[in-house]
């Protein structure tokens, strides 16, 4: 591909998607263009025509993509939404020369933008947004997409008069569900990062770059009738090509998208990624393996991330307060996010290695309690934070090798806590074999020092063929969870997946096959958990789909979910589910499925799932997912060595509907909920010693029938008035409530959640950018 440097005056190069000005013409064009999904490499039926040039200022691509009018596909939607086929186009750049980071730009027809970052040899990230801009425009034979990137924007490293660069160029075409691009890169082949298309610029030197995004905010807490003012700003400072520094002060983190509505009542964390957009930004940096990835592409059964980095514990809930005996403290003290006084983050590169500075403090922390009906207020210091991450790399011969050192510290008068680790990462020149791995260790204070690590390994045969193979070993000290994430600990366990992706089927357009297994023992040598995982995805001739689990747990002993009372054993259970999907690129498009499971002590559940979407045009979408689940034998965990099973009836309904005054101004109303009815079956000791729970009597008390409600509500209207500029008008109401169950329906339960919320608040919040 052919770069042209010109002198333009960057105010008379207009963003529009028309392809109008003198610029474009007489530019070398770029038209050849293969299949890679499904990756048959095969010729496109459209003519794709692509122009790049560059000045000192950015970079510049234009694309005319020829389609038939009755087929082009426009849906708007918010920034970075992956949900929605629609036609596109994007562009990778390797800004680093050298396959070890980059970016990609993404614009879809109608105007809605996406961004991120990329790292070796296929890691996209869309939590990266900058100020760059991008336009679509629909024209006689069917539409064309316009790119401006400032340099910048962008991380580069030093360079002499010549820098080199690699570009990717890809196509979306929603009504035939295919992806067409540029090196003929399908997914399904390991190398990408090293082999982009090598380009050359000449004399770019981008000169220091700062932006100040001043913000402000009002938050009316209808729960405690006060407003609550803050006013802020954010700090971006490039000072050279290769070095960036992001500082907060007085942030505000107000509610303007929420959580998934997740009903978790086992011993072990649920997961949430980070959506604030400070912390995001430039994150890539502090991921230090495949396992802190929380996307990926694949159909199987992914599990939980493995990472010492899990900002969301910056600011998130405060820990619980020593309380006088008799103390009650309110709830929603215990759920709120703390409050954080500043934070900066630095990264950058020296020659070869890449490192990153992460620092961010909490404000004191006030709680409401009382005490035989007298009020008190409990007063707690937050927590500091640090992070320090260093990456050498090399791509010598083709291969990559990278070797990482992370550490992490968590400041507070209760403890510090302190966590060490070191990654290492090898591609082979063809990209057939990737080792990466990881070893860690936590100190906290007042405890014994922990150890744990783990070693993976990736073999590709051939192109849609792969295998992997993991260990791992953590003792039962190891604890990174002050400000990483680890589900367990206590555990060796080996796993190992087999994905085979076939094309161009005679029945179908191709077919995702995911089998995976997983065995894994505790300290104490009682085998604590495996299974083997069948997931397999049918995309048929008409885009309409089937998704297809299989999962085998054989008997194992549990020795989380008693809480510290002690182990026991399970059954083996099987779970089964299929969920047909019609064509999605269609106006009104609709799915079902339904799925047998058995539970932990062999009695049988099922479950039902279906949703509705429905696209009239390019502006407005509404879509309803239901789910329910009929559960016989749910066991689950009373106090001290008591089980209960019960039969429960679990529905999960999603609504959401959307309207797009135009591809920067949105509005959008949500509603998840969960709720779950359940009634005291069977009753169970833990045994003495790890063997089969014990069946007994119901002990003396109440019943241990129960109800649970958790919802999310929110209403939000988003106006994007210049790149990274943002107006926010917010509800939100958050419910999270646990009863006794007495004679109630669904509606009841319901109800009693959203008349007594967590979460009652009205925001508005305008952030804008100033700079250069």
């Amino acid at each position: 591909m052919v770069l042209t440097r010109l002198s333009v005056d960057s105010a008379a190069m207009r963003i529009d998607g028309e392809l109008d000005e003198a610029a474009w013409q007489g530019l070398p064009v770029h038209d050849t263009y293969y299949v890679i999904e499904p990756d048959t490499l095969a010729d496109t039926p459209y003519p794709t025509l692509v122009k790049v040039f560059y000045t000192d200022r950015g970079l510049y691509i234009g694309a005319q993509l020829t389609q038939p009018k009755e087929t082009l596909n426009a849906r708007l939607s918010g920034r970075d939404y992956f949900g929605v086929p629609r036609d596109e186009f994007s562009v990778t750049v390797d800004t680093s020369g050298e396959g070890r980071y980059g970016y990609w730009f993404g614009v879809a027809l109608g105007g809605s933008i996406s961004d991120g970052t990329v790292l070796p040899e296929r890691k996209y990230f869309n939590e990266w947004d900058g100020p760059w801009r991008g336009a679509s425009s629909v024209t006689k034979t069917g539409w064309s997409a316009e790119i401006f990137i400032p340099w910048g924007t962008v991380a580069m490293p030093s360079a002499a008069s010549i820098r080199r660069m690699g570009l990717y160029t890809s196509r979306k075409v929603a009504h035939l569900d295919q992806r067409w691009g540029y090196p003929a890169l399908p997914f399904t082949q390991p190398k990408f990062m090293s082999v982009l298309q090598p380009v050359e610029l000449e004399g770019i030197a981008p000169r220091q770059q700062y932006n100040v995004y001043p913000f402000t905010s009002m938050v009316y807490d209808e729960i405690d009738n006060a407003p609550n003012y803050k006013v802020g700003a954010d700090l971006f400072w490039r000072p050279s090509t290769n070095a960036q520094l992001n500082a907060t002060v007085n942030p505000d983190f107000g509610t303007v998208e929420s959580d998934d509505v997740i009903v978790n009542l086992s011993a072990t964390e649920t997961f949430f990624p980070e959506k604030r957009l400070f912390f995001v930004e430039g994150q890539e940096i502090f991921v230090a393996t495949g396992r802190a990835e929380t996307r990926s592409r694949s159909v199987g059964n992914q599990g939980a991330p493995y990472t010492m980095v899990n900002t969301r514990r910056m600011g998130g809930p405060p820990r619980a307060p020593t309380v006088p005996p008799g103390a009650v403290v309110e709830e929603r003290d215990l759920l709120q996010p703390t409050e954080l006084l500043g934070a900066a983050k630095f990264t950058g590169q020296i020659g070869q290695v890449r490192y990153g500075l992460l620092t961010a403090f909490e404000d004191e922390v006030k709680f409401d309690a009382t005490v035989n009906g007298a009020d008190l207020n409990l007063h707690q210091d937050g927590s500091d934070y640090g992070i320090a991450r260093v990456l050498y790399e090399d791509s010598a011969g083709g291969a990559y090798r990278a070797l990482g050192f992370l550490s992490t510290a968590v400041l507070n008068p209760t403890g510090d806590a302190l966590a060490q680790g070191v990654d290492w990462h090898y591609l082979t020149p063809t990209g057939k074999l990737k080792i990466e791995g990881q070893s860690f260790t936590s100190d906290i204070e007042g405890e014994e020092r922990g150890y744990g690590g783990f070693l993976d390994f990736e073999y590709t045969f051939r192109q849609g063929l792969s295998q992997r193979f993991g260990i791992e070993m953590f003792d039962r000290n190891i604890d990174i969870n002050d400000l990483g994430y680890l589900q367990r600990n206590d555990s060796f366990r080996v796993r190992t997946a087999h994905i085979r992706t076939s094309s161009d089927l005679s029945f179908a357009r191709d077919n995702e096959l995911d089998i995976r297994g997983f065995g894994q023992v505790n300290g104490d040598g009682y085998f604590t958990g495996g299974g083997v995982f069948i997931a397999d995805r049918l995309i048929f001739d008409d885009l309409s789909k089937v998704f297809v689990h299989a999962n085998f747990f054989p008997k194992s002993y549990d020795d989380l979910n008693s809480f510290g009372n002690g182990t026991y054993r399970i059954e083996e259970h099987f779970e089964f589910d299929v969920f047909w999907e019609s064509d999605s690129t269609k106006r009104f498009s609709y799915g079902f499925g339904a799925g047998y499971h058995e539970e932990f002590l062999g009695a049988d559940s099922y479950s039902g799932e279906a949703f509705v979407s429905w696209r009239p045009n390019s502006q407005f979408n509404t879509e309803l997912e239901a789910f329910y689940f009929k559960r016989g034998g749910w066991l689950l965990h009373q106090e001290d060595a008591n089980f209960t099973t019960f039969k429960a009836d679990q529905w999960q309904p999603k609504f959401s509907v959307e309207y797009f005054i135009s591809a920067r101004q949105q509005l959008k109303a949500s509603l998840q909920w969960v709720g779950i009815k359940a009634h005291e079956d069977e009753f169970y000791l833990i045994p003495a010693r790890p063997d089969d729970l014990i069946r007994t009597t119901k002990p003396p008390g109440p019943s241990d029938d129960f109800s649970v409600s958790n919802m999310s509500f929110q209403l939000r209207y988003r106006w994007e008035i210049a790149p990274l500029s943002d107006i926010f008008v917010v509800y939100t109401r958050l419910a999270d409530d646990s009863a006794r169950l007495t004679n109630q329906n669904f509606v009841d339960v319901f109800s009693d959640a959203y008349d007594a919320p967590l979460v009652n608040q009205f925001v508005v919040k305008i952030r804008y950018r100033l700079g250069s």
